[in-house]
């Protein structure tokens, strides 16, 4: 009976774990999910803090799958990790029976259900959490070892979480991944093929200047927040661009004052193309090559380099070492919540 009971448990906090991590991966994306949520639910005035509530309940979520794996603080866990299980049940319930037009934002971008397929996983975890946890009295008690796999579980995934604020995800799981062409540039007619319209000062469409060559995108979404600094380092970087053979162009959802030539389109699919403000995107013949963030821009020796080698080997070049690591930190973290 208390193997069942561990086996529910566990099951439940690697749901919870991952669902947590992919989000914490990804905290752009996940305060992009707690604004749609806040809208949904006529709660407008919390949009302002969409990004704070995302992290928030990204680390809630990964901290109890890891209690939840390890065993740990097994009446405060039984507790809380019910209590989230029920709202997000009832939510989803509405969700499913009002179905707005919006994502779940369960697992991130890396897994999309609908609405009613959201409700049955959350029925199921609650039948899980029924199997672990009732009756209370029957709750098995951990091991002392298993505290300390916690506590190095929770700080690793702290420090996971401040790497991920400011870089962008090491998997990309938007429309606009490395390896994604754009639609004016796919020639095979894939509806599934992102579209990045941009237009120019006068209004006027010109997507055409994304579909071929070697560009390097350089996206700022908040303008708001693009101070001089900022500025005045995206037209140093257009230097840097035209010194490797790219042509740069930059994009922004409003006005940069001080930066010339500059294109716009909607701040959502900035957001989408790149999870950092300030960004920089390289593309090649319209498809997308590799991303990096703002605080971590390439130098013209690396953009050389990239362009050294066709489109598929600049891509695996650049983004392979990033899954290699992210799978290499999972596998560790893993490795102390099972083993240790």
């Amino acid at each position: 009976m208390k193997s069942i009971k561990r086996i529910c448990a566990v099951l439940i906090g690697f749901v919870f774990f991952g669902a947590g991590f992919l989000k914490l991966m990804d905290p752009v994306g996940a305060g992009l999910v707690v604004r749609e949520y806040f809208n949904f639910m006529h709660l407008g005035f919390l949009t302002p803090a969409s990004n704070f509530f995302g992290v928030f309940m990204a680390l809630l979520e990964t901290f109890l799958g890891a209690a939840l794996i390890t065993g740990v603080f097994p009446v405060p866990t039984a507790v809380v990790s019910g209590v989230v299980i029920a709202f997000f049940t009832v939510l989803t319930f509405i969700m499913w029976r009002l179905n707005p037009a919006m994502d779940c934002g369960c697992f991130g971008e890396a897994v999309h259900l609908t609405h009613l397929q959201s409700f049955l996983k959350n029925v199921v975890l609650c039948v899980l959490w029924a199997g672990a946890y009732l009756p209370f009295s029957s709750i098995p008690k951990p091991k002392k070892i298993k505290y300390i796999s916690f506590a190095i579980a929770a700080v690793s995934v702290i420090l996971f979480s401040i790497w991920s604020m400011v870089s962008i995800p090491a998997i990309d799981f938007t429309p606009f991944a490395p390896g994604a062409t754009l639609m004016q540039a796919d020639l095979s007619g894939n509806s599934d093929s992102p579209l990045l319209s941009v237009c120019d000062s006068e209004g006027e469409y010109c997507d055409e200047i994304l579909a071929s060559g070697d560009v390097l995108l350089l996206s700022v979404y908040d303008v708001e927040k693009a101070q001089e600094a900022m500025r005045e380092h995206i037209s140093d970087f257009r230097h840097t661009a035209e010194d490797a053979g790219l042509r740069p162009v930059v994009i922004s959802s409003g006005e940069l004052p001080g930066v010339p030539q500059c294109f716009s389109s909607d701040r959502r699919t900035l957001m989408t193309v790149n999870r950092s403000n300030g960004g920089v995107t390289l593309l090649r013949d319209g498809m997308v090559v590799a991303k990096w963030p703002y605080r971590s821009l390439p130098d013209a020796s690396l953009l050389a380099e990239l362009g050294g080698y066709d489109a598929t080997e600049a891509m695996q070049k650049e983004n392979t070492p990033k899954r290699l690591k992210l799978q290499g930190f999972l596998l560790y973290v893993f490795a102390i919540l099972v083993l240790m």
